[in-house]
This record gives structure tokens, C-alpha cells and sequence, in this order.
């Protein structure tokens, strides 16, 4: 777009408070036009104009062509004494400057050897100094502006702190919370903010302040690094400012820094603090938040008071470091006869075995005497640590193996479990209690079983019980049916056959074995299906007492409809 319709655009957007205004505003380069807008900007008292302004700063201030209007605002809010719009800028200007440290091979001509050497490079685009000349005069900011701009914004604020120190407290807590992570991934981009290190490491030995920027001094790492604020007095007396600051600070610099001035200054208040505080931190999406929360759970004021439904909204907190010192505070303060069953299977099915572990402790300690509570443990095997469901496993199969308690169903809920060790427990039950061994119903399911393991331990339990079955039993055909089924396609269709005939032949059998007919017709192609299909299909038509069992297994042969289910 041409500077003059841009310009035009602009006035339009800005007097109508369009949220076009922004798009378009970065988009020009008018620098003249652009310095002009900065008074009637800053001076608009539109809720709009301030959040727009704001936003503006926020963008970085190092748009092409745009540098008539950063340093009219910015000379209009330090003018004003506006501590907000100056927060903005200085966390703005930290991100002006830019450098990179690489490794260099040295060579020491005195002692004939070799060393590497790291060193600090400058990687921000611009020329050290502005020339003079309109062109690049309308372009971006030099490194020297850069780095003047990055002082006189720390500058505003230390003058402050010598005048009015509560409105300095306030205002740093302010600029602190504008801080982003991806601002500060690297340590250079920490050395790089000067506003920051001076708020936060003025006065440490660790580092060496000069006009060209912030070094490591000689001998000393990043590590070492201990709160060392400007203005230290400012941070006193602000013990419930400093833990809220602490649960919305976005940068894990900050955050860290926060924790060691509380712990260094506020030792007497973090001994006993009081609960609620501590519960918004504990739910902060910073691990560290959590970590130093959990730390000071277990001696805060009102903790034995706080409801159960509240300590296990805790253990939903998904911080390997954190949640093994809430569970332990869980299992001091929370009993769990206040708990039933299926809350404790709940935890016990949760992802961070700590807590898993407790569910599973809890649950064992509960009377498990009717089928439904055994259905309710059942969903232990669904449990996500491995070591507790080794041992859910091993007390689920004992309840099981009651005779008196665990039914067919229950088998198959463990046969039918997507855990490997839930189905050998299932397999186990079949081979040891006789009760399970030769039921048809557990056959079946076994034949349509998704898992490999379960079709195999079948085929096998089969071979090895098929000479022990009487002759002319219900079992006996199972057995020889599911074993011709798992065979080539031949004898699937002998089996067919062979079923299809016993069906019409003895009639008093076939509900028995219709449920077997219904595997076997799922194992073939479709033509085969047709034709044993239409055999029980004249049989039905011929003797009544068969359509009532046929519209029951095999739904899907619709004959008649007054006999469907």
C-alpha cells in the first residue's frame, strides 16, 4: 500500500478505534507521518488507545521506519511519569540487543599450546553508529541508540527508587511480570537484559557492568548468581506481594530469583504460611511453582482443616518432584475410611505411580464381599504404573478365584483386559479352577478374542481336554468345532456343515449350540455363510421350536419377525 492511503487508513482506523489500526500501523513505514501520531496517541484516555499502546510496545519497538514515534512515546510516558507504559518499554528495550557466544581455537605462542576460548558476538543487524544521512536515518536503531535507550529506561526507574521507594517496589513487580521465557532461553539473552540483571543482580559480584553491556567477571559462572535487587529495601515487607507475583510470573528467570529472595528474606513467614496462598500456587502451570508450593504444604496454617475433595484435586498435579510430597501429605492428613471404594480405584488408576500406589494401599483396605464391588475393583487392571498393577492384578485374580464371589464374567473381564498380565491371570484362573475350565461361554469368547495370546492359549487348552470330554457332550462338539474353525478353510467348511446338520437333526440342542453356529458363520467367506444359512433356515421352517433360539443368536437371519427379540 502507498504511504498516502496508509497514512489516510490510519487517522480512519485510529478514530474509530478499529483493531485494523495495529495491522496497519506496523505495516508503515511513514516515519514522519508516525512521529506525528505519538502525542494524539498517548494523550487518547480510550481504554482502546491505552491497550493499543501497549501492545505496540510490546511488538519490540524495532519496526523500520518507526523510530520517530518509540522515542516520542517514550519520551511522552518518562515525561508523564506513566511507571506502566515505562515497564513496557524498558522490557521492550532489554530485547533490543542481541549476541551470541561461539568457540574459538586459540594459540599460545608463549607456551607453544592450544585453547579454546568462548566469545561474546553481536548478532543485532545495525550499524554500531546512525549515519547522517535521511535515508538511513528513517531506518532502525543503531547498537548505541540500542544500548542509550536500555539505560536511560533502567535510569527512570533507579531515580525512583531515591524519591519514592513503595511506588519503585511496585513498578519493578510490574515490568518483572512482562518478562517472557522465550525472552530469556539463552544466558546471553540474560546478560543482554540490562533492565532485568539491574532489578534483579544489581549489586553482584558475579557480574561486570560496563556501557557496552553485562560479562560474566573472571572466575565467577552464571550459577553462582544470588538476589542481589537495586534497591533491596523495596523488596521488604511484601511477603504476600512477592507469592503472587511468584504464581503469574511468566519467566522461570524471575520465578527462580523469586523463590531465592523468599527463602534468603522471608525465612520466618515461609515457616508456617497460610494455605491459601499456597493453593494457587501449588495449581501454577510452572513445575517449579509446584515444587516450592509442595515443599511448604506440609507446614502451612490450615492444612489440617482443608477437605478432603481439596487434597485429592491435589493429587491430580502432574509434577514428578511435587506429587510424591503431596501424597505423603494426603496419607497423613486424609483417612481413607472417608474414601470408598471407587474413589480409591481412581487413584489408583491415575498416571504418577505415587499416587497409584496410594489408591491401590487404600483399596486393599476395603471389603470386597458382592459382585458389584468386585466390578468395581475389576477396573484395576486398567491401572497405568507398572508396579501397581502388578500387585492389582495379583489381588484382582485372588478375589476372582473366590467361589463364592468371581462368576464367568469376571473372567472374561480379565481374558477381554488390554494388559498382558490381566489375561494371564484370566488363563490361570481357566487352567486351575475346574468351575472355568470347560466353560463353553469362556471358549467362545476366547475364539473371538482380538489378542494373540489368548487365541493360542485356546487352541492349546482345547487339544489337551478334548479326549477327557464325553462323547456325546455339549463340550465335546465345542471343542472339535473351535478346533476345526482355527484350522484351513476346508475344514471350516466341513465344520459348517457338520453344525448346520446337528441344528436341524437334533433340535433340543440347538440352543446350545446356535451361539457356536454364530462363531463358526463369522470365521467363513460370505458364499459359504449363504449355504449353511439356508440348511437352518428350512429347518426353521419346518419345526417351529427353532426360531426362537435362531432369532436370539443369530439376529441377523431375520425370518420371522414376531420371534425376533
Amino acid at each position: 500500500m502507498v504511504a498516502g492511503a496508509s497514512t489516510l487508513l490510519l487517522d480512519e482506523y485510529f478514530a474509530e478505534a478499529n483493531d485494523r489500526f495495529f495491522d496497519e500501523l506496523i505495516a508503515s513505514r511513514a516515519d514522519r507521518k508516525l512521529h506525528s501520531l505519538a502525542p494524539r496517541w498517548f494523550a487518547d484516555e480510550r481504554a482502546w488507545a491505552r491497550d493499543m499502546l501497549l501492545h505496540y510496545v510490546d511488538d519490540g519497538c524495532d519496526r523500520h521506519g518507526h523510530r520517530g514515534l518509540v522515542k516520542a512515546l517514550f519520551k511522552l510516558a518518562e515525561e508523564a511519569g506513566d511507571d506502566l507504559l515505562m515497564a513496557h518499554f524498558l522490557v521492550a528495550f532489554d530485547r533490543l540487543i542481541e549476541h551470541t557466544v561461539r568457540k574459538f581455537s586459540r594459540f599460545d605462542w608463549n607456551t607453544r599450546e592450544s585453547y579454546d576460548e568462548w566469545v561474546k558476538l553481536r548478532t543485532t543487524n545495525q550499524p554500531l553508529r546512525q549515519p547522517r544521512t535521511r535515508k538511513i536515518k528513517r531506518g532502525r536503531f543503531s547498537v548505541y541508540t540500542r544500548q542509550y535507550m536500555q539505560r536511560r529506561a533502567l535510569r527512570y526507574f533507579r531515580k525512583i527508587g531515591f524519591r519514592d521507594l513503595p511506588r519503585y517496589g511496585k513498578a519493578a513487580r510490574t515490568a518483572l511480570l512482562l518478562y517472557e521465557d522465550r525472552h530469556l532461553e539463552r544466558p546471553e539473552q540474560m546478560l543482554d537484559a540490562w533492565g532485568l540483571m539491574h532489578f534483579l543482580y544489581h549489586a553482584s559480584p558475579v557480574l561486570v557492568r560496563d556501557p557496552r553491556g553485562i560479562r560474566v567477571a573472571d572466575g565467577h559462572a552464571l550459577s553462582e548468581l544470588e538476589p542481589a535487587p537495586l534497591h533491596p529495601n523495596a523488596w521488604q515487607s511484601c511477603f504476600e506481594e512477592l507469592l503472587a507475583m511468584l504464581a503469574t510470573a511468566h519467566s522461570l528467570v524471575v520465578r527462580r530469583w523469586l523463590v531465592a529472595w523468599l527463602k534468603k528474606n522471608y525465612e520466618a513467614e515461609l515457616r508456617a504460611p497460610d494455605i491459601r496462598q499456597l493453593k494457587r500456587l501449588l495449581w501454577s502451570p510452572h513445575p517449579d511453582v509446584q515444587t516450592f508450593a509442595a515443599e511448604l504444604l506440609g507446614r502451612a496454617r490450615g492444612v489440617e482443616t482443608l477437605p478432603v475433595i481439596e487434597w485429592l484435586s491435589l493429587l491430580d498435579i502432574e509434577n514428578p518432584t511435587a506429587i510424591p510430597i503431596i501424597c505423603d501429605l494426603v496419607a497423613r492428613n486424609v483417612s481413607p475410611d472417608r474414601l470408598d471404594l471407587a474413589a480409591c480405584v481412581e487413584l489408583a488408576c491415575a498416571r504418577p505411580a505415587p499416587v497409584a500406589e496410594l489408591g491401590l494401599r487404600w483399596a486393599r483396605t476395603k471389603s470386597v464381599d458382592d459382585r458389584d464391588a468386585l466390578h468395581t475393583a475389576l477396573r484395576l487392571v486398567e491401572a497405568k504404573a507398572p508396579n501397581v498393577l502388578d500387585e492389582a492384578i495379583t489381588w484382582i485374580a485372588e478375589l476372582v478365584g473366590r467361589a463364592s464371589l468371581g462368576t464367568t464374567k469376571h473372567v472374561l473381564d480379565l481374558l477381554d483386559a488390554r494388559q498382558p498380565l490381566a489375561r494371564a491371570a484370566g488363563i490361570e484362573l481357566m487352567k486351575e479352577q475346574r468351575r472355568f475350565t470347560d466353560d463353553v461361554i469362556l471358549w467362545a469368547a476366547l475364539a473371538e478374542s482380538p489378542y494373540r495370546d489368548v487365541r493360542a492359549f485356546l487352541i492349546k487348552h482345547l487339544e489337551l481336554r478334548l479326549s477327557d470330554l464325553p462323547e456325546q457332550g455339549v463340550q465335546k462338539i465345542w471343542a472339535t468345532t473351535l478346533l476345526g474353525i482355527s484350522g484351513g478353510s476346508r475344514t471350516k467348511r466341513q465344520v459348517l456343515r457338520q453344525l448346520a446338520d446337528r441344528i436341524v437333526q437334533q433340535t433340543d440342542r440347538a440352543p446350545a449350540i446356535l451361539p457356536l453356529m454364530a462363531i463358526a458363520l463369522r470365521s467363513v467367506r460370505e458364499t459359504e455363510r449363504r449355504a449353511a444359512l439356508t440348511a437352518i433356515a428350512k429347518a426353521a421352517f419346518m419345526q417351529p421350536a427353532l426360531r426362537a433360539p435362531l432369532a436370539e443368536h443369530i439376529p441377523e437371519l431375520v425370518l420371522f419377525p414376531e420371534a425376533s427379540p
